[in-house]
């Protein structure tokens, strides 16, 4: 019975490369499967925002597909694989076995239904041992191929290439956004705004005493009708240009925060600071005329012409405002 023995063992052999292969296809198809499935619960939040509850259904439906898939397609295999529960009869082995080698055939499977006959006769034990040493030779374990599991390679390319397009878009981030919203179920998100506000007045520094024109656009798939501008907590109502909004800011101005608002979206705050300006606020010639005339001293206030006798000793008085030097230039001196 050496010979039936052999044939055993190689029959265990046999079973474990089968298991082997059943778990190299089921890892591979729980992958595939898995990622088309969890891109499915992604898109339908990325689409729908849902809120909490249906999150939630989402998160729990994906959690239990997902350990299914795992137990029936890597968890199975790998219980019969180390003996956990009873696998593949010999018979049952037999049977792909004799598919696979034409000169193997029903031979092995009814060497098995031989062992099963209750009369152990010597005929029958010489003939359990006759067709197991013409069995013997065979190699059982090419009846599996493991490169026939590796071809469910192939399904990875749908989940692939779904991913492929989602980042070739640009939509990645807030594609994988919807992940993390379905994974904080309990968390409140609000959708994003169909518009945002670009302004287009970009600088930041403007003189005091010049007027200042803000402008300002909407990018997304709807636009406004209106939109206003909160400066110093008044609000003011843009004028439409084509698209472009504008608002003109007289002097002086000064340094202020501002945002803007229309339908139902709020802008970021945005700041410009105002830059003084170097001004005179007034002027003065204080006339002192010579003795022999026998004139009074004068003052002549905004302006800087005069006609005066020669003599005549003359003071200039000068205010201003965001001044540190003020700088006197006559013909030939400068003061």
């Amino acid at each position: 019975m050496d010979h039936f023995h052999n044939i055993l063992h190689k029959l265990e052999a046999f079973s474990r490369k089968y298991y082997t292969q059943l778990f190299i296809k089921g890892s591979l198809l729980f992958l595939a499967l898995g990622a088309i499935f969890t891109l499915c619960i992604i898109s339908l939040e990325y689409l729908l925002w849902l809120n909490k509850t249906g999150r939630l259904i989402l998160l729990i439906s994906g959690g239990v597909a997902l350990l299914y898939l795992f137990i029936w397609q890597i968890g199975r295999p790998l219980v019969y694989l180390f003996r956990l529960k009873k696998g593949i009869t010999p018979k049952e082995a037999s049977r792909i076995i004799g598919r696979h080698f034409a000169n193997v055939g029903d031979k092995l499977y009814n060497l098995f239904d031989l062992l099963e006959n209750e009369e152990k006769t010597e005929l029958l034990e010489a003939s359990i041992a006759q067709r197991s040493a013409q069995l013997a030779p065979v190699p059982f374990k090419k009846a599996v191929d493991l490169r026939e599991g590796l071809k469910y390679v192939k399904y990875l390319a749908a989940p692939v290439l779904i991913v492929l397009i989602i980042i070739l878009s640009g939509n990645y981030g807030d594609f994988m956004g919807s992940y993390k919203r379905v994974v904080n179920y309990d968390v409140a998100y609000e959708p994003p705004a169909p518009f945002s506000f670009v302004l287009l007045t970009t600088e930041e520094e403007v003189l005091e005493d010049k007027s200042y024109l803000l402008q300002v656009t909407t990018r997304g798939s709807v636009q406004p009708e209106d939109v206003v501008i909160v400066l110093n907590n008044q609000e003011y109502l843009l004028r439409n240009n084509n698209g472009v909004f504008e608002h003109t800011l007289a002097p002086p101005i000064e340094d202020a925060i501002f945002y803007f608002k229309g339908g139902g979206v709020t802008s970021r705050n945005y700041e410009i600071k105002s830059l003084e300006v170097p001004a005179m606020q007034g002027f003065q010639m204080e006339l002192d005329y010579p003795g022999y005339l026998g004139l009074k001293s004068e003052k002549l206030l905004g302006t800087g012409n005069a006609v005066v006798p020669e003599g005549t000793r003359i003071r200039w008085s000068i205010q201003s405002k965001n001044t540190a030097r003020i700088t006197w230039a006559n013909r030939d001196t400068v003061l």
